[in-house]
């Protein structure tokens, strides 16, 4: 332990917070390329706090749809088949929450607040860039993939990019992000380091912005910036994974019409489909949907579409993806493992209905 590390671990401890397992920094390769970013090691960034109390980097996600790979490539498989990926073995990104957003979803993160382990809402805190570097080398050594997410790192479009700069240039690994499709020349920038990237397409132009909390006129510009942004990613040959949440009142016919932009703009040989069921949170009045309401529909939009992989996603205990293509379920995978369970974020739960009724339908 160098005296660099000694002091990033007295600067996290004073400001009141925990970094998740930090790495060790190369000072001789980080700071030139933030002074690149005019930023220094000093410099403020808004971060979400999760789990433990004031912890900063304590949640993970997993790949979901990395069964769909055919391993060429990194591209996802031509055929209707599901790799038998155990889940415990499904790559594990890391998430660097940051703390603000340029968009207000009324079922995100209100007031960009987290919940902690008590279920209490936690404000944004400030963390020095160095210490958010600490958090992805920590993560790289793990074999975890930094995942930039939120809030959004478009609202820390210089952070993103150098820390995304430093990985490679240290270890020769690429990030991930989880963004709202809002940035098309940020995400431009970032594509040299990017290995993923979750793009949000929230719903049709008329009924985007209020979803995303934003004037209703400029739906159709965010619905556009969205498509644009998906189109960098996948015809740059990453792996995109568009996310859409599902409402007890979305309809089909939006469904479809969502179905046709993403497959007319995307490479569909690297897209993937996410339906995100809503669940219900306190403040919103969104209907909550069914599984059986949301599999009719995907199935309908599937075969119509059956070159598109796609998938359910909903927060049973520990998470999970329904896999669908060409019209028919192909499998379901859900994760098993105890160990990681109190990193999981964003209200998680047991829900033996949704639990049970995949066992059935992978069965």
């Amino acid at each position: 332990m160098n005296a660099d590390t000694v002091v990033d671990q007295d600067m996290s401890q004073a400001a009141g917070y925990e970094i998740y397992e930090p790495g060790e920094v190369d000072r001789a390769i980080l700071d030139p390329i933030l002074k690149e970013f005019k930023l220094t090691p000093e410099s403020p960034v808004l971060m979400l706090p999760y789990g433990r109390r004031g912890g900063v980097g304590f949640e993970i996600r997993k790949l979901y749809f990395a069964p769909a790979l055919n391993g060429a490539n990194g591209a996802l498989g031509s055929d209707a088949t599901v790799s038998a990926i155990p889940a415990q073995s499904l790559p594990v990104t890391r998430i660097i929450s940051f703390g603000d957003c340029n968009v207000a979803c009324g079922y995100c993160k209100r007031d960009m607040q987290f919940i902690d382990e008590d279920g209490v809402p936690t404000a944004s805190t400030k963390v020095p860039v160095l210490d958010v570097a600490r958090l992805a080398e920590g993560a790289v050594r793990r074999g975890e993939i930094p995942r930039f997410s939120g809030g959004d790192p478009v609202m820390f479009p210089s952070v993103t990019l150098a820390l995304a700069k430093y990985i490679d240039a240290r270890y020769g690994e690429k990030v991930s992000i989880a963004h709202n499709g809002s940035g098309t020349k940020w995400v431009e920038r970032l594509v040299p380091y990017l290995s993923s990237a979750a793009i949000d397409l929230k719903a049709v132009p008329e009924k985007i912005g209020s979803i995303m909390g934003i004037d209703p006129k400029k739906g159709q510009s965010m619905y556009d910036r969205s498509l644009a942004t998906q189109r960098v990613v996948s015809s740059n040959g990453i792996l995109l994974d568009v996310r859409t949440p599902i409402f007890g009142d979305t309809i089909v016919s939006d469904m479809e019409r969502l179905a046709e932009s993403i497959v007319r703009v995307n490479d569909l040989r690297y897209t993937f489909w996410t339906w995100r069921m809503y669940k219900p949170v306190a403040g919103c009045e969104y209907p909550v949907p069914t599984m059986d309401m949301v599999i009719d529909m995907m199935q309908k939009v599937s075969a119509q579409h059956s070159q598109l992989w796609m998938g359910m996603r909903a927060k049973w205990d520990r998470g999970g993806m329904l896999f669908m293509r060409g019209g028919k379920i192909i499998s379901t995978t859900s994760d098993v493992e105890v160990k990681v369970q109190d990193e999981f974020g964003s209200g998680n739960r047991v829900d033996v209905n949704a639990r049970d009724t995949l066992a059935q339908l992978a069965a």
